[in-house]
């Protein structure tokens, strides 16, 4: 590898990403998931101990994928995110739960 292309860490850089991944972690995240297809509805289990169940998020994949795509799905490392492979859709989890206690704050 050429000098130019070498990328040099400083452990100042190295402190950053540290910090980060830490704060990243803070966030809400699932440690399981799964499709009720009855009810279309999206049940996850936080970290926490919280559980959510909230109605399918329909992004246009989701929206279009048949019922078996939607009950396809894996949590991402650190459970930060879901992911459906046979649509290749994903989506963050901390955003839902986000969502999903604004819409509580502004029924209450």
């Amino acid at each position: 590898m050429s000098e130019q292309n070498e990328i040099k860490l400083t452990e100042e850089m190295l402190a950053k990403a540290a910090a980060a991944g830490a704060k990243e972690l803070e966030r809400p995240r699932a440690i399981a998931v799964r499709y009720d297809a009855e009810r279309v509805r999206l049940v996850i289990e936080l970290v926490s101990g919280a559980m959510l169940d909230i109605p399918m998020p329909m992004t246009e994949r989701l929206a279009n994928a048949s019922e078996r795509e939607r009950s396809v799905m894996a949590l991402a490392p650190f459970g930060l995110g879901i992911h459906w492979p046979l649509i290749d859709e994903d989506l963050y989890v901390p955003r839902l739960v986000e969502r999903y206690t604004a819409s509580l704050q502004q029924a209450a």
